[in-house]
């Protein structure tokens, strides 16, 4: 069986992207339409590199004693069991943690739940034969012929991205999923519109609606997006949520395009810039310019100094992540929230 961490972690990897675009092309020619399948938005699946690493101990087991290689039903049920049982596990994880059904059989015969299903196990034990007989074999290879150098910088750039997708994925899901009555959820927006009215009204800072800030969004609507999930995550918590709309409202209140002008080191600066702009605007607490100041952490090396500040930069990065890897329309949307003339 492969050992070291490095090699495990690079199967994985691969594996997981090979089992996407064996995925991709399966349910795009299917519905004759590009689908994307699975929770995450890049190009891997890991209920695939995870699949993979099971047949590898499945294939080496089987290998090393004679009597499991020499009888074929014995390896049947072993595939079956390892291929089928993964899909199982992983149906219901999306389906419990995640509201979401990744693929349904209940119309196929002798399906369980809709999770699996006696058809696509076939599949899978063929599958497994063919990666057993044709794929591990080459993957022998490849692992002992491609650079040490080169396997560190796959895994670096596969790992990282699936880490930054999932992490996403699950703030978004985790922290800001609904748990309010339709009433409830009401008087909430209310609450958060009272409080939000008096800075959207300004018109410094309905002046940042002319500036683009990230993918397809004005700056706008960026503040407002932090302001409205850092308020709900504020709720929950029952912390200050007046400090955290109003701070997340102004934390960039600044006024230049930073992909093209303004200062240089835009990161480790535009705080400063946004606190000095909001304190021209409004009144500020303590607590408020802590949460302009410190949005950037850990940027700004001084850490937050209230939970407040802490909310609002961790949904600062969460909404900033998401925007370039993926949609940003949903539960965060915050569009419906107009600026008064």
């Amino acid at each position: 069986m492969i050992s070291g961490s490095l090699n495990i972690l690079f199967s994985f990897c691969l594996f997981s992207i090979l089992g996407w675009v064996l995925e991709v092309s399966y349910r795009s020619l299917r519905d004759r339409r590009f689908v994307n399948p699975g929770l995450l938005k890049g190009p891997y699946l890991i209920l695939y590199g995870a699949g993979a690493l099971i047949l590898m101990g499945c294939v080496s087991l089987i290998h090393e004693y004679n009597f499991l290689e020499s009888n074929f039903l014995i390896k049947v049920f072993v595939y079956f069991a390892a291929t089928t049982g993964i899909e199982l596990i992983s149906g219901f994880n999306a389906q419990y943690f995640f509201h979401v059904r990744l693929w349904d059989y209940s119309d196929q015969r002798f399906q369980y739940k809709g999770h699996i299903c006696l058809k696509f196990s076939i599949y899978w034990i063929l599958l497994a034969f063919v990666f057993e007989y044709f794929l591990f074999p080459l993957y022998q290879i490849l692992i002992i012929w491609l650079p040490h150098g080169v396997k560190i910088l796959f895994v670096g750039v596969v790992a990282s991205m699936m880490f930054i997708d999932l992490a996403v994925l699950s703030v978004g899901q985790f922290l800001f999923a609904n748990k309010w009555t339709k009433k409830e959820e009401a008087a909430i927006e209310t609450e958060f519109l009272e409080t939000a009215a008096p800075l959207l009204d300004n018109p410094t800072v309905k002046a940042l609606s002319q500036y683009n800030h990230h993918r397809g969004k004005t700056r706008l609507d960026h503040v407002k997006e932090v302001a409205w999930l850092s308020f709900l995550w504020g709720k929950r918590l029952s912390l200050d949520c007046s400090a955290i709309v109003r701070g997340a409202l102004l934390h960039d209140l600044f006024f230049y395009d930073w992909l093209r002008e303004g200062p240089r080191l835009h990161g480790f600066r535009h705080h400063n810039i946004s606190l000095k702009n909001a304190r021209k605007v409004t009144f500020l607490s303590k607590k408020e310019e802590d949460i302009i100041k410190k949005h950037m952490w850990p940027l700004t090396i001084i850490p937050p100094r209230y939970p407040e500040s802490f909310v609002v930069s961790f949904v600062d990065t969460f909404c900033s992540t998401r925007d370039y890897i993926g949609s940003s329309k949903g539960k965060g949307d915050c569009s419906r929230f107009t600026v008064h003339s």
